[in-house]
């Protein structure tokens, strides 16, 4: 198979390139953070040097960053992927970025005659783990097809949504559902259990209701209610990142966004009270100890 690079090996990157590898790729990673590339390595893993080394040796790169400013940097910047970048390549930015910046970037590629696409993916760290991500693709239909097989290493629902910065859209929306919906629990959740409902009970309860959620029986039933609020796993700053950017393409856009700016001021809450660095639905944090109560489960 061919050579495929990989930049950016966090806690979604380095799983997602750990079932590459899996599949059969032959990959040359790189980090930042060099330690990271080592279990990679010795799973058979090439490391690099700079972005600009993996772009030499590889027709295809993945990036997998944190924010906007680090994908630019990583594909623009000084020993980034467009200065070692060969014609007839192709870049898939899995991050979750800026729409325009998207655009930014694919015209810059475009014109050294290297293509793009936009492919952020949802589900998390276990779907990232598992193999099981859905991945939301922009950009043109025939590089999409040609990179499938490569993206079905690492995900089980993979849509092809339209052009270069569609799939950007399309995970900005899902994170504006997750997180409202996130925040919204946390106030309901608390309430209940303030009023008097044990916790397991109001849950068995909500799960049954029509008020029942994916976040739900994932977010809360897997880390509110066991108290796992781990950091390194898509922090509550990661989420605020994400609706600042759904704020802006909004605002840009001008679509009102009334419920992700109060979910924002929730999650601006929630890094104010100490828990920016821990996963995201942690959210509920502030509001347990405005209450005095916690949401946790007594089952084992």
């Amino acid at each position: 198979m061919e050579k495929i690079g990989f930049i950016g090996l966090g806690a979604m990157g380095k799983p997602m390139a750990n079932n590459l590898i899996k599949k059969g790729f032959s990959l040359i990673v790189f980090d930042l953070f060099s330690e990271r590339m080592g279990p990679l390595k010795v799973l058979g893993a090439e490391g690099a040097k700079s972005c600009k080394e993996v772009a030499e040796g590889c027709p295809t790169i993945i990036t997998m960053l944190p924010s906007s400013p680090d994908v630019k940097e990583a594909v623009l910047g000084k020993d980034g992927l467009i200065e070692g970048v060969r014609k007839g390549s192709t870049l898939i930015d899995m991050s979750t970025i800026d729409p325009i910046m998207t655009q930014k970037i694919a015209v810059a590629l475009k014109e050294k005659g290297v293509e793009m696409l936009d492919a952020p993916v949802a589900r998390g760290v276990p779907a990232a783990i598992e193999g099981t991500l859905v991945i939301y693709v922009g950009g043109v239909k025939g590089v999409f097809e040609k990179c499938r097989s490569i993206l079905e290493a690492m995900g089980t629902d993979i849509y092809h949504v339209g052009d270069i910065g569609s799939g950007e859209v399309c995970k900005i929306v899902n994170n504006i559902m997750v997180a409202t919906t996130t925040a919204a629990l946390a106030e309901s959740m608390v309430l209940g259990v303030k009023a008097g409902v044990h916790p397991d009970v109001l849950f068995e309860a909500l799960s049954s209701g029509s008020g029942n959620s994916f976040v739900l029986q994932n977010h809360y039933k897997n880390h509110v209610m066991k108290g796992r609020f781990e950091e390194e796993v898509f922090p509550v700053d990661y989420m605020l990142k994400d609706l600042g950017l759904a704020l802006s393409t909004g605002a840009a856009l001008r679509v009102p966004l009334h419920f992700a700016a109060l979910a924002a001021q929730h999650y601006i809450l929630a890094g104010a009270s100490g828990e920016s660095k821990r996963y995201h639905p942690a959210v509920i944090r502030p509001f347990e100890k405005l209450a005095g109560v916690e949401v946790r489960s007594k089952k084992k």
